[in-house]
């Protein structure tokens, strides 16, 4: 009995021996752990770890077999004829030795005025303006990647303008950026009115043409200003009256205005918005698309397609809000422009129209006017779309057009008069026969109010001028007559300033002029045998006349540049 009791006090005493054994062993792991997260002031810990760090043979296995498993994450894809650097911390380090370089040197040209035009380093370094791209001021932000990036010009036809010489191949990212931005240049050189006053002041002084200028602080109060002005100036000296020469047209053209996205059938509608570089166009394949026009891609902005409408008159809102589209339907569309939103008028409510066919939007942006059947003009509000008056002539409407005020509507009729009607008055103040007194088919009121053009089914353009318009004069004669086509005459145009008028003939391919409106002279360098216009079905100026639209049967729009009023 002592002997199992005596043997129990010993398996006890041993027990409690290994578990403080066990516990000392756990507190000295916990320490080591705690060092290594919290630090510990004992050097022994660093000791251990310094061992680890002497193998070098399991160091360099253990960096292969992470550069593998990286290897297998991911890859580098810089696109095609991008290739990169085998070294890219070496070329890093020395574009950094560059940048520090350069900020020393340019610390030490602030701090001391001394010439150093003769030392060696000149023919290496660049121009203050040349390393900007151009500009100034240094970039804001630079890519550190672009010199690690490696471009081969050997790898795409459109790169290879872009070496100095038939051998080279590679550059990095900040050469390549460098040649893109020169050859932008090239190709697009800074326009002429872009460049100040005080600036064309300062290139005639020095009598070079080198445009390097001084920094805005050197600029005397007098010159400091025209920096302040706004774009009125700008845009002024597009208002300005000058005189468009009746003798040569400069004249060249651009990209399809709609080369993004060709109708399918024919164009019956073309007009630029009256605020932004924006064109619409309307066909029979029951789309109006809208482009952006830069004369270079012209891209689409958007396009809406009526179901049960094919489009054969559509107009821009003075405001530019709104576009009005109508066909051969008794209803019609208004599409808003900023929301998106489509609403169709069902009818012109107190008319029994089945068609509305042809409108226009006088310039006031207040009335609509319609044609309507026997004779009859139908007067809309813009606002309400209500009904508000009839105008009645003696036989089929043929055309109409406003005033630039949106006092007066003119109108033609199958009969050859040509009718002036009063809008507050709801009534006929003047009236006379077209010379010819044959059937009109267009008429046009210029901007200025001070030529009236009309159009007959013979291809004749008769040109009136203000004294059409006398109480007495009873049978005005045109100051001009035009004879160039032998079709009916389907579009009249005159430009914003009223020194050009555009007329055509959609009949026949290849027909349509532009006239000299002071001199009443067709010009004859343009449109050539050469220009390709099918059958013209629609034209129009831009709000500025620095373009041209012309759309055909074919459904494209193709787009002129009148560089006599281009900025």
């Amino acid at each position: 009995m002592a002997t199992t009791t005596s043997t129990r006090k010993k398996l006890k005493t041993s027990d409690n021996d290994a578990l403080d054994a066990i516990t000392t062993k756990k507190h000295g792991d916990e320490k080591d752990l705690e060092a290594f997260l919290f630090g510990n002031a004992d050097d022994e810990i660093w000791e251990q770890a310094g061992h680890e760090l002497n193998d070098q043979e399991s160091d360099e296995d253990k960096s292969e077999r992470d550069d593998k498993a990286e290897e297998e994450a991911f890859f580098f894809d810089s696109g095609p004829g991008f290739i990169m650097d085998s070294d890219p911390t070496h070329v890093a380090e020395e574009e950094t030795m560059k940048d520090s370089a350069k900020e020393n040197d340019e610390q030490f040209e602030g701090a001391d005025e001394v010439d150093y035009e003769d030392e060696d380093d000149d023919d290496e370094s660049e121009p203050e303006e040349e390393k900007n791209y151009g500009y100034k001021q240094k970039p804001a932000w630079e890519d550190e990647d672009d010199a690690r990036l490696m471009v081969s010009l050997m790898s795409a036809d459109r790169l290879r303008k872009l070496r100095k010489d038939e051998e080279e191949d590679v550059v990095n990212g900040v050469e390549y950026e460098k040649r893109l931005r020169t050859q932008h240049a090239k190709m697009y050189p800074r326009p002429e009115w872009t460049t100040l006053p005080s600036e064309l002041k300062r290139k005639r002084d020095d009598g070079s043409d080198n445009e390097q200028y001084d920094d805005d602080d050197q600029l005397d109060d007098e010159e400091r200003l025209d920096l302040l002005k706004s774009t009125y100036g700008i845009l002024q000296l597009r208002k300005e009256n000058r005189v468009l020469p009746s003798n040569f047209l400069d004249i060249e053209r651009f990209k399809n205005a709609n080369q993004m996205s060709p109708s399918e059938a024919s164009i019956t509608t073309v007009e630029f918005h009256p605020d932004a570089q924006v064109m619409m166009s309307a066909s029979m394949d029951k789309t109006v698309r809208l482009f952006q026009i830069d004369g270079r891609v012209n891209p689409k902005i958007q396009s809406v397609r009526f179901q049960d409408l094919r489009p054969t008159c559509a107009a821009f809102h003075p405001k530019g809000d709104q576009i009005i589209v109508s066909g051969k339907r008794e209803f019609y569309y208004i599409y808003d422009v900023q929301s998106g939103s489509i609403d169709r008028c069902p009818r012109i409510w107190g008319r029994q129209e089945r068609s509305l066919e042809k409108f226009s939007i006088s310039p006031c942006g207040r009335y609509i006017a319609f044609k309507g059947d026997n004779g009859h003009i139908i007067l809309v509000s813009a606002l309400t779309k209500q009904w508000i008056g009839d105008l009645k002539m003696n036989q089929i409407v043929r055309s109409f057009d406003w005033s630039s005020d949106g006092k007066y509507l003119y109108s033609v009729g199958s009969d050859g008069e040509v009718y002036q009607w009063d809008i507050g008055e709801r009534e006929c103040v003047k009236r006379w026969r077209d010379d010819g007194g044959v059937d009109c088919t267009a008429i046009s009121v210029s901007p200025n109010d001070k030529y009236y053009a009309t159009g007959s089914n013979l291809g004749v353009v008769n040109l009136y001028d203000q004294r059409v318009l006398e109480p007495n004069n009873t049978q005005p004669k045109p100051y001009k007559t035009l004879g160039n086509l032998t079709t009916g005459i389907g579009q009249i145009k005159f430009n914003h300033d009223s020194q050009l008028m555009a007329y055509s003939s959609g009949e026949v391919k290849n027909q349509l002029k532009l006239v000299h409106t002071q001199t009443g002279s067709v010009f004859s360098n343009w449109p050539t045998e050469r220009t390709p216009l099918n059958k013209v079905s629609a034209i129009n100026f831009s709000p500025n006349s620095d373009y041209l639209a012309i759309g055909d049967m074919r459904g494209r729009v193709l787009l002129y540049g009148l560089n006599h009023y281009a900025l």
